[in-house]
Formats: structure tokens, C-alpha cells, sequence
């Protein structure tokens, strides 16, 4: 029978670890929880994944240990800057994911489900692995942490507490609504910025690098002047792709190398707290998965820590998740949530107060889950006004631009003509 690793708090509010035997983890979760226990994790202990991984590597040798080298080089430099998945997909996964469990499908069955429905190769074989660690008793979320790239903290651990709640299909439906209302955010983001993006490509098909960076005669003029095709393509279309590249490798190199950083990780995220409009924006989105988590997870019954714990986490904010656990040390001793997110600076006054009602009222799910859909709104709002102010900036930045290269061109031609008068 397999064994299964566990970190739990008694009744006294210690953390106890230990190993229990049971056919799955499912039921290795009933045992402990009868057994007073609160529970954090449950993991397969590492001489039963071996046992499995012998068992798998006996079968197919070669093949294994091809896949497993190439899957390594591949989630270290290549998945963390293009997962290979994108947010649609993903959203798709969760919510047909989550209507197959509702309807009474055992995980196992549903993921088969989905394996036959799903057109993305590297998702079909991150199904494949869920569906042989749910048969050889795992768990989906052990298959999750293997694959970064494809689920984030946030999908992560909101996934690890509801295993160890029960509640995975409303979890599922949950992440599903998160991808979707990202998902409309980024559309209504791109159709905002349409115009002044179409604008930028123009201003720099006309005017070039010259004029942004050198002062010179507009790309254009230049061409129809000398007819010189190909130093009007290295001054506008070769210039974009030198930009496009540098900020692909920029972006890879933070991505792969920076971020690993949990220190980094957390700068990152106080330079955009910190910049004007877009900080506040973030930082309510950040709240709104704390607060949407937190209220699903503890009004299915997880307990208070272990909720805390897993909607700090998935609020998808390093500064968030460690107020969170000062919440957690609080709630053992006895002390108002409310007070001690107060005290950390990191929580506004729309959750503190909501906060203070639902601690009052004995309905802390319910007024949580308000306070995540107010934030959601005030943050889509915002992003709204960002993207429309974003696009006057920008046209008046072109504006000037191509202002200033016409008084330049004029100006030098009098002075020209007015040089060969004389």
C-alpha cells in the first residue's frame, strides 16, 4: 500500500509531520482529518513516486529517459518564456474539467475525457502524466508543481487546497472564471490600443530612426529623395526587428535568470506597485484573488489556516502571501484577521473593513468574495481610463514627432534656398 507524506496542525495548533498508508491520497485525507488533524499537505513519499518511476522506466527506457532530459531543457529555458498554452486553452481545461467532475466523473475518467478533446500537444501530455499519478494514488497538483510554466502559483495552490478540501470542482469553475476575466481584460486592452499602435507603426514607417534618435531627414523623404530602398528598410523595418529581438531576449533573460529570484520576484513587484495608475491596478487584482480564494476555500469548509495560507498564494503577489501568513500566526493566537492585515500596510481599507463585518457577522466567505468583486470592477475600470490615457499619450507623442520633422525639413530648405539666393 502507498505511503503518503503529511504536514498537519493538532488540535493544540502545532505542526505535526508524519507518514500514513492508504490506497490514495483521498483517503489518506480522511484518515488524518478523523484523526483531528488539520491538514497542509499530503504528498506520495519519495520511495513511492521511485517505486512508480522504476515501474514506468522498466517499460519504456529509452523513451523515458529521452523525454525526461529533453522535458528539463525545455522547462528550464524554453516553457518559461513561451509556455506553449495559452490562456484560452486553459480556460477551456478548467471549465469542461470542472462540468465533468460536477456530473459525478471520477478525476481519472474526466481527464481521459479531456485528453481525447484537447488540440495542444503539450497540454495532451501533461494530462497524460496527471492521469498516471491520479492511477498510482497522486495527486493532479503534484503534476502541476512539475510544470510551472503551464500552472502558476496562483492555479497551483488554489488547486492543493481544494484537493484537500473536497471542493475541487468549484475551484476548477473558479480558475476557469480568473483565465476568462483575464482573458477579457487583455481583449478590451488590445482593442483600446489598436489605434495608437497602428500610429507608432506609421510614425516610424515615415519618419525611421533617424528622427527618433538622430535628428535627421524622415525616412520617407530620405527615400523619395535618394531612392535608396535599402537604407529606408535598415532605417524603419530592420529597425522595429532589432527592437522586437532586444526586447524578446530581455524579456527571456528575466524570465529565465532574474525571476528565479523569490528577492527579485518581489522588487519586480514593488517597482509596479509603485508606478501611478498601473501599481493601483495590480495591486487590487492581487487582492481580488486573495479575496475571491479565501472566500471560496473557507465557505467550503477548509480551515482558517490552511485558507489563509492557500488564497495568500494565490493571490499571485509575494507581498500579499506574506501579510497573509501574519494573518495565520494571528489566528492562532486568537487575534482579529482584520487588526493584523491592518497593522501590515499591504491590505486597503475596503478589505479590512469588509473584513472587520464578516469576523462581526460569522460570514466572512460571503463578504470576501463582495470584496473580490468590487476590487475586480475598480480594477477594470481603471485599466479602462490607463488604456485611453495610454493612447492620447501616445498619439500626441507621434504628433510632435512628426511636427517636428516637418518645421525641420522646411527650415532647412528655406535656409537653403535663402544660402543660394545670396
Amino acid at each position: 500500500m502507498p505511503e503518503f507524506n503529511y504536514l498537519a496542525m493538532d488540535r493544540q495548533g502545532k505542526r505535526v509531520e508524519g507518514t500514513i498508508s492508504a490506497e490514495n491520497s483521498a483517503l489518506a485525507l480522511g484518515r488524518l482529518r478523523a484523526m483531528g488533524l488539520e491538514v497542509e499537505k499530503v504528498r506520495l513519499s519519495m520511495s513511492a513516486e521511485t517505486s512508480h518511476a522504476e515501474k514506468t522506466v522498466r517499460l519504456t527506457p529509452q523513451k523515458e529517459g529521452m523525454g525526461s532530459s529533453s522535458h528539463g531543457v525545455m522547462e528550464t529555458f524554453a516553457y518559461p518564456v513561451v509556455s506553449g498554452v495559452s490562456l484560452t486553452v486553459m480556460a477551456q481545461f478548467y471549465r469542461q474539467f470542472a462540468a465533468l467532475i460536477n456530473a459525478g466523473m471520477p478525476i481519472y475518467q474526466a481527464l481521459n475525457s479531456q485528453l481525447g478533446q484537447t488540440h495542444n500537444n503539450r497540454l495532451a501530455k501533461v494530462i497524460d502524466e496527471m492521469m498516471h499519478t491520479v492511477e498510482s494514488g497522486g495527486r493532479i497538483s503534484d503534476v502541476m508543481e512539475r510544470h510551472p510554466s503551464v500552472f502558476p502559483d496562483v492555479q497551483l495552490e488554489m488547486v492543493r487546497a481544494a484537493e484537500q478540501g473536497g471542493m475541487l470542482e468549484v475551484i476548477l469553475s473558479r480558475i476557469a472564471d480568473y483565465l476568462e476575466q483575464e482573458i477579457q481584460l487583455r481583449q478590451l486592452i488590445s482593442r483600446l490600443t489598436l489605434y495608437p499602435k497602428i500610429l507608432a507603426l506609421v510614425a516610424v514607417m515615415i519618419l525611421g530612426k533617424s528622427v527618433l534618435f538622430g535628428g535627421g531627414m524622415p525616412a520617407i523623404s530620405a527615400w523619395a529623395l535618394t531612392g535608396n530602398t535599402l537604407n529606408y528598410l535598415n532605417n524603419t523595418v530592420f529597425f522595429l526587428a532589432e527592437i522586437g529581438v532586444a526586447a524578446f531576449f530581455i524579456f527571456a533573460f528575466f524570465r529565465i535568470v532574474i525571476f528565479k529570484s523569490e528577492a527579485a520576484k518581489e522588487l519586480y513587484e514593488r517597482i509596479k506597485y509603485a508606478i501611478p495608475g498601473v501599481g493601483d491596478v495590480a495591486r487590487k487584482i492581487a487582492l481580488a484573488r486573495f479575496g475571491r480564494a479565501f472566500g471560496a476555500l473557507y465557505g467550503a469548509g477548509v480551515g482558517l489556516n490552511a485558507a489563509i495560507r492557500a488564497a495568500g498564494a494565490a493571490s499571485g503577489s509575494r507581498i500579499v502571501h506574506r501579510a497573509s501568513l501574519a494573518g495565520v500566526e494571528a489566528a492562532n493566537r486568537g487575534e482579529l484577521l482584520s487588526e493584523t492585515f491592518r497593522q501590515t500596510g499591504v491590505f486597503n481599507t475596503v478589505v479590512i473593513d469588509m473584513l472587520r463585518t464578516g469576523e462581526h457577522t460569522g460570514n466572512i466567505d460571503h463578504m470576501m468574495t463582495k470584496v473580490a468583486e468590487y476590487l475586480e470592477g475598480e480594477a477594470e475600470t481603471k485599466a479602462h481610463k490607463i488604456a485611453h490615457i495610454f493612447s492620447i499619450v501616445l498619439y500626441l507623442i507621434v504628433a510632435l514627432l512628426v511636427a517636428q520633422s516637418i518645421i525641420g525639413f522646411y527650415s532647412g530648405y528655406s535656409k537653403s534656398i535663402m544660402s543660394g539666393t545670396n
